[in-house]
């Protein structure tokens, strides 16, 4: 039996019918290598000291613990050269036993935020040394504090600062790397490490780093 023929595009070789089918195999190769390519921007696309949030520092610390803290930090030393540091440190220290928040973390985030400065405003229009926005101190002053809120008053600042950090560590279960994305960059940009911006891994480690400064006595201040 002859081959039929049923017009002519059956004369016209297959591979030129339908050019996508003259890569062949290696076509098909880019294709499942583009795949797995995908499924490996996952936690081992990640490289380096960032491929995983940091977990050596306890961010929270229990009511019922506070009490075995000392009163001001052990590390703090009398040579210091400002005291305005000096009183600046004291009341991170206070502020983060009062909310119940590791006091090393407090000194960590403020420090990389504002370097414990009290009349910063970035340009995006956060105030002093914790580096809070007006519009998030108008609404969280009352709902956290149960009173409004002077942002330029270094007192108000930490006070309203170290309030809104408890409070992302209680809605994400102490998660660290999540607290601090959201005092970062919103609760809209919180999810899994691997899926993480990379400007907010950077912003976790770099305060978890200040934080571990502090704690070890190595602080700036």
């Amino acid at each position: 039996m002859g081959l039929r023929s049923y017009g002519p595009l059956a004369q016209v070789p297959v591979h030129m019918r339908y050019p996508f089918m003259r890569a062949g195999l290696p076509l098909l190769a880019l294709a499942i290598c583009a795949v797995f390519a995908l499924q490996g921007c996952g936690e081992n696309a990640l490289r380096g000291p960032e491929a995983k949030p940091p977990t050596g520092l306890e961010p929270a610390i229990e009511p019922d613990s506070a009490a075995t803290w000392p009163v001001t930090d052990p590390n703090s030393d009398p040579a210091a050269p400002s005291l305005d540091m000096m009183i600046t440190k004291s009341m991170l220290y206070a502020a983060g036993l009062k909310h119940g928040v590791n006091p090393y973390l407090v000194m960590g985030l403020a420090w990389h935020e504002s370097g414990w400065r009290p009349a910063v405003v970035s340009s995006a229009g956060a105030v002093g040394i914790m580096q809070v926005m007006p519009s998030t101190a108008a609404a969280d002053g009352p709902a956290l504090l149960h009173r409004a809120v002077n942002l330029l008053d270094p007192g108000d600042n930490i006070d309203i600062g170290v309030a809104i950090l408890k409070h992302n560590l209680d809605s994400y279960h102490n998660d660290l790397a999540k607290a601090l994305t959201a005092y970062y960059a919103g609760g809209g940009a919180v999810t899994d490490w691997v899926r993480l911006r990379t400007d907010c891994r950077h912003y976790v480690w770099a305060v978890y780093n200040a934080a571990m400064m502090f704690k070890e006595g190595k602080g700036p201040a």
